[in-house]
């Protein structure tokens, strides 16, 4: 029998985005999903969204914003690092202590790779899997870092999800890129054995490619495949959600930045 699971990254504390996907999951029917990392950074609901994560996830990874807010946030740029500190502080005026705790204990431990179905896991890269950005237009400008994340590719893992850039799309060893729109079967990739792929999931809560929805994929592993290869479909799913309230809850809040809620509006 297949096996059917989502994988969803990027929340980055927007609990609109988080809440209309999770239900988007749930009426496909689908219990089990995971979630690449960033659950919080920029956006109004880091405990709410966190609460959520650890509850409903099978397995969450820490994301570079995760990292920032549990240390300290690194080569980060104005808005972000301000929202970062700005998280930490949310999380430590939380009244309840256990809660307080739970929190903080569960930042702690999420890993930074996980292997499921026959796929590798990471936030960033295969090569490093926290912090390191691999743009559509690396695969003109920066061939070399692209040829060497797939490297890091091993034989019984040829496929690799990733977030992070907020771009959905897949990455070919040729190297090139697709976004779902321009995939052969539209919206969709198939993996096989015959080819390695690095698979961008997109963003739940703060999408970059000019698409405000929220992005996220559904995988089916075809189990019944075992004797003749690996082979699981990927599709690409978007999902609208209260983007209004979004960007209002951020606005309210003097310590982020007006650009964190105003780039909603546009998918950017």
């Amino acid at each position: 029998m297949p096996t059917t699971f989502a994988i969803i990254s990027d929340i980055h504390a927007n609990l609109e985005a988080l809440q209309a996907v999770l239900a988007d999951i749930d009426g496909r029917g689908i219990t089990e999903w995971y979630c690449l990392g960033d659950v919080i950074g920029y956006g109004a609901s880091p405990k709410e969204c966190l609460d959520l994560v650890i509850e409903r996830s099978k397995a969450t990874l820490c994301g570079n914003h995760d990292q920032a807010v549990f240390f300290e946030p690194c080569s980060f740029n104005i808005s972000a690092e301000r929202a970062a500190y700005w998280t930490r502080r949310t999380f430590e005026e939380e009244s309840n202590r256990a809660l307080r705790n739970r929190r903080w204990e569960a930042l702690g431990r999420l890993p930074c790779r996980f292997e499921t179905h026959g796929l590798l896991l990471v936030h960033a890269s295969p090569r490093r899997p926290i912090n390191e950005y691999l743009f559509a237009e690396d695969v003109y400008t920066n061939p070399t870092k692209i040829l060497a994340n797939f490297e890091r590719l091993e034989p019984h893992h040829m496929t690799c999800m990733v977030g992070h850039t907020h771009v959905p799309g897949v990455f070919l060893d040729d190297p090139y890129f697709d976004p779902p729109g321009e995939l052969p079967e539209t919206n969709r990739y198939v993996i096989t054995d015959d080819e390695k792929a690095i698979i961008n999931v997109g963003s739940v809560g703060q999408p970059r490619d000019r698409d405000v929805r929220a992005s996220y994929v559904v995988v089916t592993v075809d189990d019944g495949q075992a004797q003749s290869g690996y082979r699981a479909t990927v599709d690409f799913v978007r999902v609208e959600y209260d983007v209004e309230k979004a960007v209002k809850k951020i606005l309210a809040v003097p310590d982020l930045d007006d650009f964190l809620g105003t780039r909603l509006l546009d998918g950017r």
